[in-house]
């Protein structure tokens, strides 16, 4: 499913216009890269999943060199893998 077809689907499941289903994603994930940001988990309930910020160290090539880079993790919860295998 392509952004486009999510935003279509929102906004006919709830009766909105695309605009808004739109806006709508785009908020919730704003508040999710916020959250991660800033090192939070982002916890979407015991049916969908969770968002782990993960911070790794590593050392350039060649150099002493150290830095750290910052990546996210997102882990399926049980109740949906129990509705994908169902």
């Amino acid at each position: 499913m392509t952004r486009k077809e999510l935003i279509k689907a929102l906004a006919t499941k709830q009766g909105i216009t695309q605009a808004t289903a739109e806006a709508h994603i785009d908020a919730v994930k704003s508040i999710i890269v916020a959250e991660v940001s800033a090192g939070n988990e982002v916890v979407l309930g015991p049916d969908f999943g969770t968002f782990k910020p993960v911070t790794r160290t590593g050392v350039v090539p060649g150099t002493k060199t150290q830095y750290n880079s910052k990546s996210v993790k997102f882990s399926i919860s049980a109740g949906f893998k129990t509705s994908l295998n169902s």
